[in-house]
């Protein structure tokens, strides 16, 4: 969140700094609901699982590659075995 919209969201007084920065109520909300997940503690759990299933996500994919690469080296064995 930007630190002006934490003030204003904590109702503290923003100074000088209203007569330059007016942001709308919707521009507030949006900074403040970006930041829930990191804010509740329940909601780390969230995190967590999203990091989870990414980390699942990927490993899946380096599976992918490898197993690939793999054939590729099984074929252009037997390849040199019938040549031989």
């Amino acid at each position: 969140m930007k630190p002006i919209n934490v003030e204003i969201n904590m109702g503290h007084n923003i100074g000088i700094s209203s007569s330059y920065y007016k942001p709308t109520e919707r521009e507030v909300l949006e900074d403040y609901i970006k930041a829930i997940p990191l804010l509740t503690i329940i909601g780390n759990s969230s995190i967590l699982q999203k990091q989870v299933e990414e980390l699942v996500e990927k490993t899946n994919s380096n599976d992918y590659l490898l197993k690939a690469r793999l054939q590729e080296k099984d074929d252009a064995l037997v390849t040199l075995q019938i040549k031989l």
